[in-house]
């Protein structure tokens, strides 16, 4: 559960664009459909701010299930696959609290294979501020995955659902001294066969922040989760996370910070390596012009490997947006017939936005993810879309996407084209 600062209302308005905000329909990102252009017309009220819109699309898909050539040439299938993915965003204010409530789905049925299958995310949360600078949050997610997960994740991920619960709190004492905790409970459900495997997550974490000077500012932050399942107790492990840091922000949007402490991971099968390494990452942020934004860091995580992040936002002209991001880290697995209770992730994005003829949006986009574990794959996929919106509250549109997989296990590679034609109608 990561900690942020609290928005108002005039932030929140201000700073309105959500993923669902973002094009009034962004369907999940593993159902393959596009992501549609930053055009949302929202409703608005004094008091409440609004999108809701769905997306209709039908989709030609050469690799509905992924498999790989070595299955045979039976086993891959060519489908026809219409989509309805709605979209919806509210925030009511009253007062100087708010309360939000969001959801994005895709529903698809094909022809023969897919008969009916669903991803969904929903959420709701509220905020409370109270005056004299005491903030407090409530929040529960519910998602359900039912197709797709090996497209952007590792292989041999079943069908899943999650609920995370959790409540934050945060106290100023003054502009810049401030302390902040949290809690949030997960609850994983893998569709495993024969057994249905469940994971459940506890987190707790805390920052305390004090200025040093009129630039620079110190924090101490703490973490520590617990991971527990009856069905995999291989992956039942407690870990924490303790560092001091320093933050420098100066003039022009440009900050940048240092800190360092140490991680700890205990894993309760005493057959596995449990970890305590010093920890700590540098990074910055910095507007390079009016059009330019960076932000990068690097580090150290608890299992003692390298871990960075970056993204980088231009825009030319205010009629092409373009954005470059990389990350590794070292996450846990949910695998259960790998040997391995963690693996590491690279990932590299280019995102390519532009305006045609004045109303036509074209984008690109490409990402690239390697993981690194004993059976190793590569990742690469993408993605072309083109859309015009015939009045404000529709467009219309197509899209291609083409996906490949190349592993040292040959039955975990693919290859998959999907092409398709969408409207999307908004209020």
């Amino acid at each position: 559960m990561k900690l942020t600062v609290f928005r108002s209302k005039e932030e929140v308005v201000k700073g309105y664009t959500s993923l669902v905000a973002a094009g009034v329909i962004t369907p999940l990102i593993c159902c393959g459909l596009i992501t549609m252009p930053n055009t949302a017309s929202a409703m608005q009220t004094a008091n409440t701010e609004a999108t809701l819109g769905v997306t209709l699309s039908a989709e030609q898909d050469d690799n509905v299930t992924l498999v790989s050539d070595t299955a045979g040439d039976d086993a891959k299938v060519d489908e026809l696959i219409l989509h309805v993915a709605p979209a919806l965003d509210v925030t009511h204010f009253f007062g100087d609290h708010n309360l939000n409530a969001k959801l994005e789905g895709d529903f698809r049925k094909g022809e023969d294979i897919v008969d009916g299958e669903m991803n969904l995310e929903a959420g709701v949360g509220v905020d409370f501020n109270f005056a004299g600078g005491l903030m407090i949050g409530l929040s529960d997610t519910y998602k359900n995955e039912e197709f797709d997960q090996q497209l952007y994740s590792e292989a041999g991920i079943s069908d899943s659902q999650s609920n995370t619960y959790g409540v934050k709190a945060a106290y100023s004492f003054g502009e810049r001294t401030s302390a902040e905790a949290g809690y949030s409970h997960e609850r994983q459900e893998y569709d495993d066969k024969p057994v249905e495997t469940v994971y459940d997550t506890d987190t707790v974490d805390a920052q305390v922040t004090i200025p040093v000077s009129t630039l620079w500012k110190s924090y101490l932050k703490g973490k520590m989760s617990s991971i527990e399942s009856d069905e995999a107790s291989i992956r039942n492990k407690d870990s924490s996370r303790g560092v001091l840091g320093f933050r420098w922000e100066g003039p022009n949007r440009f900050s940048y910070w240092i800190e360092g402490g140490v991680g700890e991971v205990d894993y309760e099968n005493e057959g596995l390596e449990d970890y305590s390494e010093a920890v700590g990452e540098i990074g910055m942020e910095v507007a390079l012009t009016e059009w330019s934004f960076l932000q990068a860091s690097v580090g150290q995580n608890s299992y003692g490997e390298l871990k960075y992040e970056g993204v980088f936002r231009h825009n030319f002209n205010d009629r092409m947006a373009l954005t470059l991001g990389a990350s590794q880290d070292t996450l846990p697995t949910y695998v259960l017939n790998s040997t391995e209770s963690t693996y590491d992730v690279t990932t590299l994005r280019l995102g390519l936005k532009s305006t045609l003829m004045e109303r036509v949006e074209a984008g690109l986009s490409a990402s690239y993810q390697m993981l690194d574990r004993t059976n190793s794959y590569e990742t690469l996929i993408g993605k072309a879309t083109l859309d015009y919106p015939i009045q404000d509250w529709i467009k219309a549109g197509a899209h291609y996407q083409y996906a490949t997989r190349t592993a040292d296990n040959a039955g975990e590679e693919y290859d998959d084209n999907r092409i398709g034609l969408f409207v999307t109608l908004s209020l």
